[in-house]
């Protein structure tokens, strides 16, 4: 539906009660009460939502698109069937030679939706739009900021979510959620200093100095972090290039609620082999505020393309205005009471022209009645034609259902591979670092699935006692540790060697 292009548009992030206003492509703080006339768009963070690809047959009519997709995502990610999720989609660009249409599909839960905006939602009662937030960069291309004929990155960190988006041909091609929030980095740094840190803390931290803190000892940390962070970006890469034939990327962006983090390109380069950029965007907005979170500006500019250009972007909102007072339950009713009194008022003359019309319904009826009747015998003929085509292709459908039952089984089995795979190159960074710390020389690692064997050899056999006690005491959430016997090597050199058995939870 085309809106007023006056329209006040208002940002709101949910996640921490930020709201801005847009008009007139003046953006600043938001200030005011709710209004109407105003357009509400938010976002719903990575973490909060399930996306997952689904192809269908091009045969299959826009009518029905949306309860086959619907079905599928129950199917496919094996949803609770007693739940009403909350479900839309996109379509993917593809070739014409392609058999099947391929779509995004975005699941959530209504009760996600209510608990994330309730805050919000005492203020401002209706949202016009909630967009999954890593469509938001769509609207760098619709609105010529960025090239679509290219293929890029964006990685974007938040206080309790962080995510990458890949774009391609100016369409979400693939999106994750990736656990290094704010709030991650923060339990991961309080793991490492021994010390409490919070997510405010670090912040503070990345935005007042970047990667280049002063403090070493705390540097130390950051660097590890962040080394793990890439590591991980790199693992989730392989597998999204791998699945979308896709052989280079042209660019990589990278940004956060706190804006550009000094020192985070010398990472990319290193982990990436890429240049990272900053989101130095024109997005074609003033403002007199000191700094403004760029998700602020891409939801401006995409109110601008649903109101101004009718682009559409699916919606999580639960929370719509209502419809106008004539199409609602209340408005229907009063018209109904409207008419009924208006009846009233001529019901003599009512009764008059309406036996006059039954009359007239009779002798045209008895006109129709032989070919009604011939007709009816020739339908009566063909149902219990289609009775028997029925039976037939009901005993299609079970043959069928049993196919799609095995290649469900064998999805299952792919997307347990694609879920609890477990990143082996962070985990054997974590165990070298305690290895050294205590003294031990790795001699050799075996590894299968969830299971690492440390061959090592130590100069005295309590560094690897001590080594075993620090990850039992440390880390026992995430490994069991434990070892059968420790050798001495040699009768006359004080050498030991073990085999450490350590299974990843």
């Amino acid at each position: 539906m085309k809106k007023d292009q006056q329209t006040s548009i208002v940002t709101i992030n949910p996640y921490n009660n930020e709201k801005y206003v847009c008009n007139e492509n003046v953006i600043k703080k938001f200030t005011g009460r709710f209004a109407k006339k105003n357009f509400y768009i938010s976002f719903l963070s990575t973490k909060d939502f399930i996306v997952t690809q689904i192809d269908i047959s091009k045969n299959i009519s826009q009518e029905d698109l949306q309860d086959v997709l619907e079905l599928k995502a129950y199917e496919d990610l094996d949803l609770d069937q007693t739940i009403e999720y909350k479900i839309d989609y996109f379509e993917k660009p593809g070739l014409a030679s392609d058999k099947e249409r391929h779509f995004l599909v975005f699941v959530t839960e209504p009760k996600i939706i209510e608990e994330t905006f309730k805050k919000v939602h005492s203020s401002i009662p209706y949202i016009d739009q909630i967009v999954p937030a890593p469509l938001l960069f769509k609207t760098l291309y619709t609105n010529e900021i960025l090239d679509n004929s290219n293929i890029d990155l964006f990685i974007y960190l938040q206080k309790d979510d962080a995510f990458l988006a890949l774009y391609q041909l100016g369409s979400l091609i693939y999106s994750k959620s990736i656990k290094y929030s704010f709030e991650d980095i923060a339990e991961r740094l309080s793991e490492l200093t021994g010390q409490n840190v919070t997510a405010h803390d670090v912040m503070r931290d990345l935005e007042q100095e970047g990667l280049k803190i002063s403090d070493l000892d705390k540097l130390q940390y950051y660097m590890q972090i962040f080394s793990e962070l890439f590591m991980h970006i790199n693992d989730v890469l392989i597998y999204a290039k791998r699945a979308n034939n896709i052989d280079i990327i042209d660019h990589i962006y990278f940004s956060s609620e706190i804006g550009f983090i000094k020192g985070v390109e010398e990472y990319c380069q290193t982990y990436l082999t890429q240049e990272a950029y900053d989101f130095e965007f024109n997005y074609g907005c003033d403002t007199k505020e000191p700094f403004i979170e760029d998700l602020h500006y891409l939801m401006a500019l995409s109110a601008k393309d649903i109101l101004g250009k009718e682009i559409s972007y699916p919606n999580f909102t639960i929370f719509p205005k209502p419809a106008p007072f004539f199409k609602r339950p209340s408005g229907e009713l009063t018209l109904l009471v409207a008419g009924a009194i208006l009846v009233g008022s001529i019901y003599p003359l009512y009764n008059y022209f309406l036996g006059f019309k039954y009359k007239y319904e009779a002798s045209v009826m008895q006109e129709k009645y032989p070919k009604v009747h011939a007709q009816r015998i020739r339908l009566e003929t063909r149902i219990n034609q289609l009775k028997k085509e029925l039976e037939d292709v009901k005993k299609k459908v079970s043959l069928k259902e049993q196919e799609l039952q095995k290649s469900q089984e064998v999805l299952n089995q792919i997307y347990n591979k694609k879920v609890n795979y477990i990143m082996k190159g962070v985990t054997i960074a974590d165990l070298s670092q305690d290895l050294v710390k205590h003294k031990l020389l790795l001699n050799n690692i075996d590894n299968n699935e969830t299971k690492f064997d440390l061959n090592v050899t130590a100069t005295d056999d309590k560094q690897i006692t001590r080594f075993i006690k620090h990850i039992s005491d440390n880390k026992y959430e995430r490994y069991d540790i434990e070892t059968k016997e420790i050798n001495k090597t040699s009768p006359l050199g004080g050498i030991y060697n073990s085999t450490i058995e350590v299974k990843v939870k």
